[in-house]
Parts: structure tokens; sequence; C-alpha cells
């Protein structure tokens, strides 16, 4: 079936979403969560209470739950912190995350790329699809990586983690669609996922929904 889907007109652009697709999903281990925030400091925690698991843990999707956005972890067993500590920590994230526009779009503009990729290619045919629409991707990438460079003290990123980004989405640079993904995993953990929970929309609910993950982790 996949020699089928890879020699097909519509081959190529296939493959490509695909491969964004798989890149866009990571693991949390037990008693992490992924985590949001809005411009009132509201968090929105990824919770899930039957979550699909591999080798005990988590699989989650970036581009299903965070589109175009960076996200951060947060831990159970993390210091709980007093209010206004966690207050100014979520403000700081909230900062952070307005410094990524620029990523976000960059992606989302990837993404609008491999969309056009098979509609090109139905018209067009495959050869010329490529040739109109992979050079500009592959530009947006080398871009994406002069920013991430140029922008590395802000995220707080060593000059080998941003190598790293960079060299992933420039000899792939479907992986561009993923770049809000790679920022947000390179990220510490910091703050205790109970005490964000009571800083969400309905803290009752989310709490009971972080123990019946923990639950469901124990094997209870």
């Amino acid at each position: 079936m996949l020699e089928e889907i890879a020699s097909s007109r519509f081959g190529f652009w296939i493959v490509a979403m695909i491969m964004a697709a798989v890149d866009s999903s990571f693991l949390l281990k037990p008693g992490k969560f992924a985590f949001s925030i809005s411009r009132a400091n509201q968090v929105r925690l990824r919770i899930s209470s039957s979550p699909f698991t591999l080798r005990n843990r988590e699989l989650a999707s970036s581009f299903l739950s965070f589109p175009f956005q960076l996200f951060f972890i947060s831990d159970i067993d993390a210091l709980e912190r007093t209010a206004q500590e966690t207050f100014n920590a979520l403000s700081r994230m909230r900062r952070l995350s307005r410094q990524t526009t620029i990523f976000s779009t960059l992606s989302a503009v990837a993404v609008i790329l491999l969309v056009l990729g098979p509609c090109a290619a139905a018209v067009l045919g495959i050869q010329l699809s490529i040739m109109i629409l992979f050079p500009p991707l592959y530009g947006f990438a080398i871009a994406t990586s002069v920013l991430l460079w140029r922008r590395r003290r802000r995220f707080g990123f060593s000059n080998s983690t941003v190598l790293k980004m960079s060299a992933e989405i420039i000899f792939c640079p479907v992986l561009l669609v993923n770049i809000s993904k790679r920022i947000s995993l390179a990220q510490k953990s910091e703050l205790n996922t109970f005490r964000l929970a009571s800083l969400s929309s309905s803290p009752d609910q989310t709490m009971a929904a972080i123990r019946e993950n923990i639950r469901y982790h124990n094997g209870d």
C-alpha cells in the first residue's frame, strides 16, 4: 500500500504530510501534562482520562492539541509555588509565547504549501508542483533557522540545541510545520500541575481529570 502511495501522482506530497503528522507527536511521562496560556493567564491543560500509551508514556500530538502554538510541560511532582510566583512564571511564559508568533506564522505557511502540493500536482503534475512549492518551503526553513539562532538567548537555548533544530528543518523542510513543538519541548518543566489546575476555567473538573489520568497510569 505504501509503495502504491509513494508511486502515485500525489505520492511525494502524501508522504510529506504523513511525515509532518508523525513528527507532531510527542510522549509524556506519567504525571506530566502539556498546557497553554491565554492572554488573561488562564491555563488550558491537556488531559486525557484514558490516554493512548507507548511504553507507559502518553502519546500526544502538538498539531491536534496546540496548533501553531507554544505550549509547556507541567509536573505533578514539581515544587508547588506561591500564587504570586506562579503568576509571574505564567506571565513570563505568555511573553515567550508572543515572541514565537513569527514561528507560528512560518509554520502555518508551511502547512498551506503542503496542502497546495496535491492540488498543484493534480493540475500541473508532480514534478512541476515540487519545483514550484518546494523551494519556498526550503527558503522558509532557512529563514526559521536564522531567526532561531538570533533569538536563542530569549528562549534560553544553547548553541547545540539551536543547531539541532536548524539541522532538522533544513535537511527536511517539511518538519517546519512543527517548529512550535520543538521550541516547546526544549523548555524546562517548572510548574506544578495541581497548582495550574486551580487556574483553569473549570478547576474541579480539571483536578478530577488529572487524578483519573494518574489512576490510569498506576493501573488502579
